[in-house]
């Protein structure tokens, strides 16, 4: 048979069919398992993370067998697809309008701001006429995945047609080509908290990825999240900046555009002040990134050596005082941060980016540092932290009638917690009797001599302040000194004149009263790590003075593993002291183990503390006696660096 069929020249055709019949029993369309984040990403694929654009745009360049035709000619296709949007009502047209002429600036960047900015402002445009346009059929789903694209085409779209070759935001009025048509827009800064004439530059927040910091506060919306960087006053080692944001509304209609009448506003938002905005008839978010701003404002030589230096030779440029992290809201109440030995409110970053992202927090609160040199006597930064506060506090408020504003939480941290605790009890004449053995009232001194001991060496309660935390701090003592740590550091250490004589009048007025040199001397430290060695008598003094009633503790202690805190460790803080003959009595205390690392003492690195410190405020709140709560986290590591 064989023999037939090539006698008969069928068996090639046989051949061909029959791999005909293979062929067109396979086929290339199919599936195959993958991993999901595979999947998302393939269906997730937009100008916006990509050198491609998404298949929605894909669907329209298809409808109208435009494929070829935009990778050969772009210009052309877009200048096309706006004419048919302005006749055709479905807004798909625009989607793809706003990502096709996003992905061409960013094709088109290398050729400069010249040839690229047209589609930027172009891509912007239409993607706001896509959100928030009212001449289309049907407004897109806050569902839709083209929704959210959008959002961030023009918010992208944004911030790259204003952002100039040096790399800097334009932040002007502008008259602008685009591929079709053209459009002008006017200023407006009305709503941003600071003069623009004060301002050196803005820049765009995308152009910038952070590090050091465990996450990026960057609140989803509408517009381009800016930091704006002020000029420099003359001899200043650092600038200062602020966050915000610009949003561009549009006054027009898509025809105007080709007509060349179409006009709009940038407009300039604080990242404080305003949080949304409204167009027409919609509430609108706005995009805001207070992250970047921050990490851009502690990226500066001078601020990153802030707290050593200040040990070593007192403050310099920056003088000792509050300084708020945000602009001042009557209705939130203050959280006051103070930093610890050798440190700076640049210890805080971390905590405070962190609890800045709790909305809950955020509508409540509001972040205020303390910044001094952490080298001087404990008694001189106390008085400073409470003239501090008092003076803003008459100053805001002289009335006394915000209850914001009296609702107060001090935050220590390391020493920074004893400065906290002197605002937060009433020492009475404790330390006086330490010194002479009497009382205040018993004292033969002079009206001068008293009116000194009583500013020196004796604290109130400040009447503003409602609660306090303790972080690591040294109640009983510093491993920082010990001895030869202490004798070491004083070898290096220069103090300011002002504190140099500040002890000096104070040792004269304690020699007057009788006291001996040796016994004033032991008192009377010069420096910090005198007082917190664990053979200060001041200090031991201190620990066991409670707080005033009514104010609310908290004490973050690291220990060892699931020990539990030593009795000093609770009497330290409390008002209301534990027996010494009990560890921890869960009864008589609001204790909470949590099995987590412990809070660095540097804080530099303490994402979960900030979660920590809400969450044990919540938790504690009902249970605690008057004494305040009593917070364990395990020791991890050689960081014993509390009591």
């Amino acid at each position: 048979m064989l023999a037939a069929l090539l006698h008969r020249g069928r068996l090639p055709l046989l051949l061909i069919l029959a791999a005909f019949s293979l062929t067109s029993c396979a086929t290339s369309v199919g599936v195959q398992r993958n991993d999901p984040r595979e999947t998302y990403s393939q269906i997730s694929v937009s100008a916006i993370s990509a050198d491609d654009y998404s298949r929605f745009s894909q669907d329209v360049l298809t409808r109208y067998n435009l494929g070829q035709a935009f990778n050969e000619d772009p210009p052309q296709v877009l200048t096309f697809l706006h004419h048919e949007a302005e006749k055709d009502y479905r807004n798909d047209l625009l989607f793809a309008l706003a990502e096709l002429n996003y992905f061409v600036g960013m094709r088109y960047r290398h050729k400069g701001i010249q040839q690229s900015h047209p589609y930027f402002f172009a891509s912007g445009i239409y993607a706001y006429f896509y959100l928030l346009g009212k001449e289309w059929l049907e407004p897109p789903s806050a569902f839709d995945r083209r929704f959210r694209i959008a959002c961030d085409l023009y918010n992208n779209a944004l911030a790259e047609a204003l952002t100039d070759a040096d790399g800097n935001l334009q932040v002007a009025p502008a008259e602008v080509e685009l591929p079709v048509g053209r459009f002008a827009f006017s200023l407006d800064t009305s709503k941003f908290h600071q003069e623009m004439v004060g301002f050196e530059k803005f820049i765009s927040t995308d152009r910038f990825g952070v590090r050091g910091l465990s996450r990026r506060n960057r609140e989803a919306g509408l517009g381009a999240p800016i930091i704006g960087v002020e000029k420099k006053p003359e001899g200043a080692p650092l600038y200062r900046t602020s966050p915000g944001t610009l949003f561009l509304r549009f006054n027009c209609q898509l025809k105007d555009i080709g007509a060349g009448v179409c006009t709009g506003t940038l407009e300039l938002y604080s990242a404080y002040d305003q949080t949304e905005i409204e167009v027409g008839d919609k509430k609108v978010p706005l995009e805001r990134d207070v992250t970047a701003q921050l990490a851009y404002t502690i990226d500066q030589p001078y601020v990153q050596g802030l707290g050593f230096n200040e040990f070593l030779y007192g403050t310099g440029y920056i003088k000792t005082g509050l300084f708020y992290m945000q602009p001042y809201e009557p209705d939130k109440i203050p959280i006051v941060l103070v930093h610890g030995t050798f440190s700076s409110p640049v210890a805080w970053a971390e905590m405070a980016n962190t609890l800045r992202a709790d909305p809950v927090i955020n509508r409540k609160y509001q972040m205020w540092n303390f910044f001094y040199d952490s080298g001087k006597r404990v008694g001189i930064s106390a008085q400073e932290l409470r003239d501090a506060l008092s003076a803003q506090v008459q100053q805001l408020d002289p009335a006394g009638t915000n209850t914001a504003l009296r609702k107060m939480i001090i935050i220590g941290h390391s020493q920074g917690g004893l400065l906290t605790k002197l605002t937060a009890t009433d020492t009475g004449d404790a330390f006086v009797r330490l010194a002479t053995g009497k009382s205040l009232a018993q004292l033969d001194a002079s009206d001068e001599d008293r009116a000194h001991l009583e500013k020196e060496v004796i604290f109130k309660p400040l009447p503003f302040v409602s609660r306090v935390v303790f972080i690591s701090t040294p109640h009983r003592g510093s491993f920082l000194s010990k001895n030869w740590v202490r004798t070491l550091v004083l070898k290096m250490i220069t103090l300011p004149r002002g504190v140099l004589q500040s002890t000096a009048n104070l040792m004269r007025t304690v020699a007057q009263l009788g006291v001996p040199e040796a016994h004033a001397q032991q008192l009377i430290s010069m420096t910090s790590l005198d007082v917190m060695s664990p053979n200060s008598p001041v200090l031991q003094t201190l620990a066991d003075i409670p707080l005033a009633p009514g104010i609310m503790g908290h004490s973050i202690i690291a220990i060892d593993g699931d020990e539990p805190p030593p009795p000093m460790a609770m009497t330290a803080w409390s008002n209301t002291p534990a027996p010494t003959s009990t560890m921890w009595n869960p009864s008589s205390w609001c204790g909470t183990a949590i099995p987590a690392r412990v809070i660095p003492w540097s804080l530099k690195k303490s994402a979960a503390s900030s979660w920590r410190i809400s969450r044990r405020t919540n938790n504690c709140r009902g249970r605690c006696g008057r004494g305040g709560c009593h917070d364990r986290f395990p020791l991890t590591g050689d960081e014993e660096h509390a009591a």
